[in-house]
C-alpha cells in the first residue's frame, strides 16, 4: 500500500471520490496511476510508515499471543485470562509511546519543510551568465523559440539556473518583443509563453511537503489498527476479564512498584 496526496478531485470508475488536499492511501498500483496521470503525488515518509508498521506488528503479535493463550490447555482460565490482561497492558503501553514517537517526528519533520519552502538556491556566476543570454535572446529573436530552448533543458537544468530565472524573471519579462504595452505591463502571446515556464522552473516540493504533513497530522491516525483491535476483538470486551483477575493484576502491579520505589530510595 502507498500513501498519496491529491493534487486535484478525482472519481474512479468505481465512483470512489478522492479530493484535493487529502491524503489516502491506496495500492500499489492506483497510486502509480495516480502519479503518473499528475492527479497525485505520493505521500510516504519512511519514519512515519516505519511507526504505523510498528503499531500494526505489535497488534498482529498482541492477538497471536491471544488466540495462543486462549488454546492452551496447561493453563488454568484464571491464569489465561491473566496472562492476556498482562500482554494487554504491555501493548497499550506500547502504542501511547509510539504515538508520542509519531507525534514528535511529524511536528520535526513539518517544521523542517516549512524551513526548507523558504530557502532559494544562491546565486552563481554561471546561473547569472545564463540569464544574460536568455535576455541577450529577447533582443533579437522570438519569444516562443528562447521559451523552447529554455524548455528543452530543463531536465538537466541546475537547481541554481532554475532559481535565477524565477528572481529575475520580471526583467526576463519586460525584454520579450512586442510583449509591453503602453502602461508598461506585459500582455499578449509572448507573455503567456514565458510564463508558462515557470511552474517548472519553481522548486514548491517543500512546500507541497508541508501541506502534505499538515494533512497528515491532522486528519491521519497512526493507530488506526489498535483502535480497531480495541473496538473489536474479544479480549478488549466487557465481561472478558473476571473481576478477579483485574483485581489480581492491579494488587501485583501496585506492589511491584511499590518494591522499585524501595529499592529506588535506599540506592540514595
Amino acid at each position: 500500500m502507498n500513501n498519496v496526496y491529491m493534487l486535484q478531485d478525482h472519481v474512479d470508475h468505481d465512483q470512489t471520490r478522492r479530493l484535493e488536499g487529502k491524503a489516502y492511501v491506496v495500492d500499489a498500483d492506483k497510486a502509480q496511476d495516480l502519479v503518473a496521470r499528475g492527479i497525485a503525488v505520493k505521500a510516504d515518509f519512511p519514519t512515519l510508515d516505519n511507526i504505523k508498521r510498528n503499531i500494526e506488528r505489535a497488534v498482529e503479535m498482541y492477538k497471536e499471543h491471544a488466540d495462543r493463550t486462549d488454546k492452551n490447555v496447561v493453563m488454568s482460565a484464571h491464569e489465561r485470562q491473566y496472562s492476556v490482561l498482562k500482554a494487554r497492558e504491555a501493548l497499550d503501553e506500547k502504542v501511547e509511546q509510539l504515538k508520542k514517537d509519531y507525534e514528535t517526528e511529524i511536528k520535526a519533520l513539518t517544521v523542517v519543510a516549512a524551513q526548507n519552502a523558504f530557502k532559494a538556491e544562491a546565486p552563481t556566476p554561471e546561473a547569472s551568465a545564463f540569464v544574460d543570454g536568455v535576455l541577450l535572446q529577447l533582443r533579437t529573436g522570438k519569444a516562443e523559440d528562447v521559451a523552447e530552448m529554455i524548455r528543452a533543458q530543463l531536465p538537466t537544468m541546475p537547481a541554481a539556473t532554475k532559481a535565477e530565472l524565477v528572481r529575475r524573471f520580471d526583467e526576463i519579462e519586460k525584454y520579450a518583443p512586442a510583449a509591453v504595452n503602453s502602461s508598461g505591463s506585459v500582455s499578449g502571446k509572448s507573455a503567456g509563453v514565458l510564463r508558462s515556464l515557470l511552474p517548472a522552473l519553481r522548486d514548491n516540493s517543500s512546500a507541497l511537503e508541508y501541506k502534505m504533513l499538515t494533512t497528515i497530522q491532522r486528519d491521519g491516525a497512526p493507530d488506526t489498527p489498535y483502535r480497531l483491535l480495541k473496538m473489536a476483538h474479544r479480549t478488549y470486551q466487557p465481561g472478558y476479564l473476571a473481576s478477579e483477575v483485574y483485581g489480581q493484576y492491579r494488587s501485583d502491579r501496585e506492589y511491584e512498584a511499590a518494591m522499585a520505589a524501595l529499592k529506588a530510595s535506599d540506592s540514595l
